[in-house]
């Protein structure tokens, strides 16, 4: 094991698809308390992005990997064999995939890493993922920051690349049946059908990461309403159970219009009046 302290090592496997990602890039170097070994990563087609990452990584003693170049459109619908290289390339204990329409914050003296890895190893856990509220099926821990978990998100996703491999098997038809969320549904599949757990990193005030389902020039004034707590509270209440498919909700989404939003609360009522 290649450690610091006897901590594992770490590398950052990302997409960075457009220049101004980078500033979530750097969000997320510092949020990992231990220091970060080596960014590998695909690109977007602009120049500027590689010269960004260059200096980002010469910042912060980082050794830089660009697989190749790739667009939002294969980021989307195939990102599996782009995830595969990453993780073929990585020379460390762990990779640690991030997605960057995903922000951290933790607060600058909050040091979480060594206790996530000290409950992983009493606990067993074959990986550390967060990124929404928990689900029912969790298990909560004595560390309020912390519950086992069988759901994975390539939000935030640190794992060994050994063992993301052999959670790839998934079960028969998982392939088949998650399309372009397969990497994560075919993990979580094999993990139920093998009692395998992981360690989720729950949201609060002080640590969090918020899924904002934003690629765009609205990114950084999100990121800056994260940093600040502008809204945060709805979003660290409940359980992530309730909120999937058409009920997702994502930090900062602009309110549909006007008439969108009467349709809907008409439609609402008018559901629960046919079920009376």
């Amino acid at each position: 094991m290649n450690t610091q302290q006897g901590r594992p090592s770490v590398s950052l496997l990302t997409f960075v698809l457009q220049e101004h990602h980078c500033l979530i890039l750097q969000d997320w170097i510092e949020f990992l308390d231990w220091p970060v070994t080596a960014l590998i990563v695909h690109v977007g087609q602009q120049d500027q992005i590689r010269a960004s990452l260059g200096a980002l990584c010469a910042c912060h003693d980082i050794q830089l990997h660009v697989l190749g170049t790739t667009t939002a459109a294969e980021t989307t619908t195939d990102e599996n064999p782009l995830l595969a290289a990453q993780f073929a390339a990585v020379q460390t204990d762990f990779g640690c995939v991030v997605r960057l329409d995903n922000i951290p914050f933790r607060q600058p003296d909050l040091n979480w890493q060594d206790p996530a890895w000290a409950l992983m190893q009493a606990q067993g856990a074959r990986f550390l993922t967060g990124t929404t509220l928990p689900y029912r099926a969790d298990r909560p821990l004595t560390d309020a920051h912390f519950a086992l978990t069988q759901r994975i998100s390539n939000g935030f996703l640190m794992i060994r690349p050994a063992d993301w491999l052999e959670f790839q098997r998934g079960t028969e038809g998982s392939q088949d049946r998650y399309g372009r969320f397969s990497s994560e549904g075919a993990a979580e599949d094999y993990v139920a059908a093998m009692d395998i757990w992981g360690l989720r990193l729950l949201n609060s005030p002080d640590i969090r990461i918020f899924h904002c389902h934003e690629w765009g020039p609205r990114l950084p004034v999100i990121r800056d309403a994260f940093r600040k707590g502008t809204g945060i509270g709805r979003f660290l209440k409940g359980f992530q159970d309730d909120y999937f498919g058409a009920n997702a909700r994502f930090y900062m989404k602009p309110r549909p219009p006007l008439m969108r939003r009467a349709r809907i609360f008409l439609g609402h009522w008018r559901r629960r009046i046919a079920g009376r």
